[in-house]
């Protein structure tokens, strides 16, 4: 407890200063705020901006948004607050940015900024324009026997469809890779077209020339599996089988005690016993 008086006695004797120098009895005290919402794609806070109060001797009368506010001391009479760097940006502003304070008085201004209207406009603008890659011919088989296959890939171009043409054949609307055979012997020339643009190949085309035999024989793998020895051994599950136990019959009573269910039924035994001898008496005369 004692801690906590002199706790607020520190606290009084620093805060009633600080009030009694930014606020008299002759000046009022504004408290100006800057938000800015709306931030996507906006890298931009309150202290990006300048805020200028116009007045009867505001002090400071100029000086750096801040969302915690600014105090600012003020003569008594009319001001306004303004944004001085607004750029393109949507800025608004609360009714106590621009009104009249009284000596002792306080006033609130709230400015709220919004760049999610703000424009960029670059000085600048870089050209791009698409260049369509230059269209080259591959052969994949530079040399053939006469009469085998050989093989052609275009690469580039525009894409889309390409035109061949061959000594002995023309192949439109076909793909970006030509199979034929070619007939007669020495270097012969293809060439490809797509688009606007043309492109060659050259394959040597021998008389004297046998490809090599293809392997098909093919390499064997030894494969190896894990060894499964043991086997998760399974338990079988009991097996339940539903019985119907006998049931006393629902008379609509509360449920009694076993015990007292039992003191009951020896009560009806002793009675039934005691009243055999009067039973049969009483049924030997209703049988004379």
């Amino acid at each position: 407890m004692k801690k906590t008086l002199i706790y607020a006695v520190v606290a009084l004797g620093v805060f009633i200063p600080v009030f009694a120098l930014a606020q008299t009895s002759t000046t009022g005290l504004l408290n100006v705020y800057v938000q800015v919402i709306n931030q996507t794609n906006s890298s931009y806070g309150p202290g990006n901006f300048t805020v200028a109060v116009s007045g009867q001797s505001p002090n400071p009368s100029t000086f750096q948004g801040s969302i915690q506010g600014t105090l600012v001391t003020i003569n008594p009479g009319a001001y306004s607050v303004t944004l001085t760097n607004p750029s393109a940006f949507t800025v608004n502003y609360s009714v106590g940015c621009d009104s009249t304070i009284a000596a002792g008085g306080t006033q609130t201004c709230v400015i709220t900024v919004n760049p999610g209207a703000y424009n960029y406009n670059p000085s600048y603008i870089y050209p791009y324009t698409y260049q369509t890659p230059p269209l080259t011919c591959r052969t994949d088989t530079p040399i053939v026997a006469v009469g085998q296959p050989a093989r052609f890939t275009a690469i580039g171009g525009a894409g889309g469809t390409y035109n061949w043409r061959t000594p002995y054949n023309n192949f439109p609307n076909t793909g970006p890779v030509l199979t034929t055979a070619l007939e007669g012997s020495g270097v012969q020339s293809v060439t490809v077209t797509n688009a606007s643009q043309t492109a060659t190949c050259n394959v040597t085309v021998s008389s004297s020339y046998y490809p090599q035999p293809v392997s098909t024989v093919y390499p064997t793998y030894q494969q190896t599996y894990p060894n499964y020895n043991t086997y998760p051994v399974y338990q079988a599950q009991p097996t339940y089988t539903a019985y119907a136990y006998p049931r006393l019959p629902n008379t609509g009573l509360q449920p009694v005690q076993s015990a007292q269910l039992a003191f009951a039924l020896v009560l009806l035994l002793s009675a039934a016993i005691a009243a055999y001898p009067y039973a049969r008496k009483s049924f030997a005369i209703a049988v004379r």
